[in-house]
């Protein structure tokens, strides 16, 4: 049944039954009746409180009959009241859950607001990464370029070594028959040198006396130093013959300066035996790398003016250094009072004592030069500043720079130290 008009029907039932109700106790108390004894008044309020329980039951009862819901929770009250309490309860865990299950999405939300954070920060680095790879790749491109290129270079450079092995085996070939052609030489040098030797002995007197018949002056006597050098031994073979060649080509222009006779063809004023040439090539050759030896060419015989320049080598000389820097070479004690030439005279003492000293030390003298001297110059400003200090002093010569057997004293390396010397 539709719910309005039954609500409508016990409103109809209920005013007709008030009605009827009224009607009743109207007409109960014009005749004053009177039930169960009572005085007509109370009679009516029963009857009017009876309609009211008529009323009351019978909507009651026409709702009962209607909704069995009704009927249920009216007579299971305390189990609906307790189902009641159940679904509250559950109500409560559900929204306890429910609370759980937002702040967990509050989190998650949280956390997934971090992962996006993370996934930007990956995808900037992930794209970094993509352009390092592809600078890696562009690296790693260029590499195997070079790769190929060095592959490319080294099997050149391999032809190259298989070609200098060759070219080595062709020269040690080469240097075992040189050496037996040098073997073969040097027994032919050692007869001719003493051929030479008895030739020039004789030359040497047959020059003499005819340069005494002459009355002539000798342009250079026999052992007269005409060229000296330093030379390295130790170097290649090509090397070693630039060096004489350059050694020779030198002694000439310096030979050709005097009167002696000079080939029209070549324009040569030296006259040197091939073997001495060689000689003094094959030990130079031989010597340690880095070895500094003096080379010097001296006249063979006598040599007048207008006659051929005979000219042997020397022994060589290892060269080596006979003063370091700052060495102290000698000193002398000096009194500053005396005269201008009595100084001098103690100067001239000095200077004789570094040349003995720098001759005894191994320092060479050509016989063209003394081994020690002083310009003009520097020996007076040296004797004027001894003449100023006026007491006892001093004198010390020491070695400015590293001196060589084949070097010369003098102003250039040599220092001269002055100072005061208390009497004794």
């Amino acid at each position: 049944m539709n719910g309005g008009l039954l609500i409508g029907l016990v409103i109809i039932l209920s005013g007709l039954i008030a009605y009827l109700g009224d009607q009743i106790g109207m007409k109960a108390g014009k005749k004053r009746l009177s039930i169960f004894g009572l005085r007509p008044r109370y009679s009516s309020i029963i009857i009017t409180v009876v309609t009211g329980i008529l009323i009351a039951g019978l909507s009651i009862t026409i709702l009962l009959v209607t909704y069995s819901g009704l009927r249920q929770a009216l007579f299971n009250i305390n189990q609906v009241l307790n189902r009641l309490d159940n679904l509250n309860e559950q109500l409560e865990e559900r929204d306890a859950e429910l609370e759980a299950r937002r702040l967990e999405i509050e989190e998650k939300t949280a956390e997934l607001s971090e992962l996006q954070d993370s996934k930007n920060e990956l995808e900037e680095e992930l794209s970094v990464t993509r352009e390092e790879l592809g600078r890696a790749e562009q690296s790693l491109s260029e590499a195997r370029d070079d790769i190929e290129r060095l592959e490319v270079e080294r099997q050149e450079l391999n032809s190259l070594v298989e070609e200098l092995r060759d070219e080595r085996d062709n020269l040690e070939f080469t240097i075992r028959e040189l050496n037996q052609d040098i073997a073969e030489l040097e027994e032919r040098y050692d007869l001719l040198r003493q051929d030479a030797e008895l030739l020039g002995s004789l030359y040497s007197t047959y020059s003499d006396l005819y340069s005494s018949y002459r009355g002539e002056n000798l342009v250079y006597q026999k052992g007269d130093v005409i060229h000296s050098d330093v030379l390295e031994g130790g170097r290649s073979e090509r090397e070693t013959i630039a060096a004489i060649e350059e050694f020779l080509n030198e002694a000439d222009q310096k030979a050709s300066r005097r009167p002696i006779r000079v080939d029209d063809e070549t324009g040569m004023a030296l006259r040197l035996r091939e073997e001495e040439i060689f000689n003094i090539a094959r030990v130079m050759y031989n010597m340690e790398e880095g070895r500094r030896v003096i080379v010097r060419l001296v006249a063979r015989v006598n040599v007048s003016p207008g006659d051929w320049l005979l000219a042997d080598f020397m022994n060589l000389i290892e060269d080596r250094v006979v003063f370091e820097s700052g060495e102290k070479i000698a000193a002398k004690i000096i009194d500053a009072t005396l005269s201008p030439e009595e100084i001098e005279e103690h100067l001239q003492e000095l200077l004789n004592q570094i040349s003995e000293q720098a001759v005894h030390q191994g320092l060479l003298n050509d016989g063209e030069r003394d081994v020690g001297t002083l310009d003009f110059t520097e020996y007076y400003r040296l004797l004027n500043r001894i003449d100023d200090r006026e007491e006892l002093v001093e004198v010390g010569v020491y070695a400015s720079e590293d001196i060589w057997r084949q070097d010369n004293l003098g102003s250039s390396n040599l220092t001269f130290e002055i100072k005061r010397k208390e009497n004794e």
